[in-house]
């Protein structure tokens, strides 16, 4: 049986992944990673908007 090689180089596959990419290629072809914000940590040159939530009730209607 051959051993699990990167699907994008080649590469020997100590840990197979569902893609067929390894670590280095997984990253080359998915640079972007999504970044969680926090209410401390906002964007450059962003407003903070306080929302508040329109739950209608029965005296709203």
């Amino acid at each position: 049986m051959s051993e699990p090689r990167c699907a994008g180089c080649g590469r020997r596959l100590k840990h197979p992944t569902p893609t067929g990419l390894g670590p280095v290629c997984a990253r080359r072809l998915n640079p972007a990673r999504i970044r969680v914000t926090t209410d401390r940590d906002q964007m450059p040159g962003q407003t903070e908007l306080h929302l508040i939530p329109h739950q209608p009730t029965l005296w709203s209607l």
